[in-house]
């Protein structure tokens, strides 16, 4: 897997949330902090289509003991098709939580809410126009087997804001990065 297949990756993964901060995310101090600052560079194949790319990426994670996580950060690469010298950049930012995971013993399930408050994707050409925008809160339900890890379903549980990109089932994300970098 390039990548740029796991920061896309990433990137579903952020707009998997909802703007609603656990509360004991509020009050408690978390057992656990990191923060990360990088910058990197890399060739890979978006859309069909070979690129460079730089990204920029902020991250701070909060664990809390009560298995309770809040995450802010942001990215922002800067792609560009070699072959024709266009190129977009892609960014997020904000804040993906989530309460503990809710075990199911008897149905042998956990599920995990994970919510999303911020900008989960913006694409724009380098020096032009905005092409696809989602911004606002999102929550997604997602269960697995208890046992063997397994996905059993992901679902969208809320949503507030223009989410485009989310509402296509994350399908323009490529015809609008290959319309401009075409």
């Amino acid at each position: 897997m390039g990548r740029y297949t796991i920061l896309r990756a990433l990137l579903v993964a952020l707009v998997t949330a909802l703007a609603i901060i656990p509360g004991t995310a509020l009050g408690a101090k978390p057992i656990a902090k990191f923060h990360d600052h990088f910058t990197d560079s890399f060739s890979d194949v978006l859309c069909g289509i070979p690129v460079d790319v730089v990204i920029v990426v902020n991250n701070n994670i909060f664990m809390y003991a009560d298995e309770s996580f809040k995450d802010t950060g942001s990215f922002q690469t800067m792609t560009t098709n070699p072959a024709n010298g266009k190129s977009v950049v892609i960014s997020s930012a904000g804040q993906v939580s989530g309460p503990p995971p809710i075990i199911d013993e008897q149905a042998g399930t956990i599920t995990f809410l994970t919510n999303f408050k911020g900008l989960p994707e913006k694409i724009k050409t380098a020096h032009g126009p905005v092409l696809l925008r989602d911004a606002g809160f999102v929550q997604f339900a997602d269960t697995f087997d208890l046992a063997t890890g397994a996905p059993i379903s992901s679902e969208v549980v809320f949503v507030k804001g223009p989410h485009p990109e989310l509402d296509s089932d994350f399908t323009l994300f490529c015809e609008v990065i290959t319309e401009a970098l075409a």
